[in-house]
């Protein structure tokens, strides 16, 4: 029973991660800038960033930015195309080097310099803890969303491109958090890229509260 309940909790959880992490943070915010947002904010979408198994998230930002420029070509980091599809599904690409371009503004900010510098140990000390409260908890709050976020990662830049160019995948919204709505997302910054995009929606409450900014 416990490990069931844990295997859920870690389900729901991944979802959080999605939103607010991924999709909200790493994606629409430090890569796009898409909206205006708080100290807070930075430093909890890092996080979740970090424990989502983004790696360095400023690699990840910059990477993103490498890929809308560069998108479906032999440039482009991990296009299934050029790249390979298993090679890109299984997230065994590598870029041998990032343009400085493509960073510009995320080593200023000292959240985002921080957690590029000690994403390793962040993710380790909150493994370890973690697996000290207890197995089940490290179970569902680390080891789940990792993996996760790992799978959507590959399966995400695989499916969401073909030779055709970017295309919408909306199953893929599962794990993507409404990424899933590819081709809406390269043709343009919008906010809310289809009216089942659960980020787009969850953002657009924000700013209507007035916790985020246009």
């Amino acid at each position: 029973m416990a490990l069931t309940t844990s295997i859920v909790v870690g389900i729901i959880w991944y979802q959080i991660i999605a939103h607010i992490g991924i999709s909200a943070g790493l994606h629409r915010y430090w890569t796009h800038n898409s909206f205006k947002a708080g100290r807070i904010f930075e430093t909890v979408s890092l996080y979740m960033a970090v424990l989502a198994g983004s790696l360095s998230p400023l690699g990840w930002a910059a990477t993103h930015r490498m890929h809308h420029a560069t998108s479906d070509t032999e440039h482009d980091p991990h296009s299934p195309t050029h790249k390979g599809f298993w090679k890109v599904i299984t997230s065994t690409w590598t870029v041998p080097n990032i343009p400085r371009r493509f960073a510009k503004g995320l080593y200023k900010n000292p959240r985002m310099k921080f957690f590029h510098k000690h994403w390793l140990k962040i993710w380790l000390t909150t493994a370890v803890i973690s697996f000290f409260i207890s197995p089940y908890f490290f179970l569902s709050f680390v080891f789940i969303p990792w993996l996760l976020a790992r799978i959507g990662y590959g399966l995400g830049n695989a499916v969401t491109h073909d030779a055709k160019g970017a295309k919408d995948v909306p199953w893929m919204n599962i794990l993507m958090a409404g990424e899933g709505y590819h081709k809406q997302h390269h043709n343009g910054k919008r906010l809310r890229l289809h009216r089942f995009d659960t980020t787009g929606w969850f953002i657009e409450r924000l700013i209507k509260f007035g916790v985020f900014k246009r």
